[in-house]
């Protein structure tokens, strides 16, 4: 039985700390996928265009995922958030790290804010998971 959001084991207040950071990397891919269509809109009509297109429509998704796998996991403790959201956090943020803020095509900030809440969530999300208790056997 999944615990209730209640409840105020140390397990669960960690869980749902990560999970507030994993809402903020949502909120802050919210505004990247605006930055990145407006890019696009300064484009004329190309496959450049399209492509940027593209890549905002992909970060309002993974923040949509991400927001609504946070959510059930503080609401209805939903254990496969945590590989959910660390997939699909891991998969769009290394990409942004290694072809963007590793060439330097933007400042370490406030490029880092998304890799940061990541690790934030991972970090909590992580120790809320280690020290939940384990069901009997």
């Amino acid at each position: 039985m999944p615990a209730r959001i209640s409840e105020r084991t140390p397990a669960r207040i960690l869980s749902t700390a990560g999970y507030a950071f994993y809402l903020l990397w949502a909120i802050l891919h919210v505004q990247a996928g605006n930055a990145v269509a407006r890019l696009g809109r300064a484009q004329h009509h190309s496959m450049v265009q399209a492509r940027l297109y593209q890549d905002a429509w992909t970060l309002y998704f993974a923040a949509g995922l991400i927001a609504a796998f946070a959510v059930l996991a503080v609401v209805r403790a939903w254990q496969p958030a945590f590989w959910l959201v660390l997939g699909i956090a891991f998969v769009t943020d290394v990409s942004f790290i290694l072809f963007v803020l590793v060439p330097h095509y933007m400042p370490l900030w406030p490029g880092l804010q998304g890799p940061l809440a990541w690790a934030g969530g991972l970090a909590f999300t992580t120790a809320g998971l280690v020290i939940s208790p384990r069901p009997a056997r």
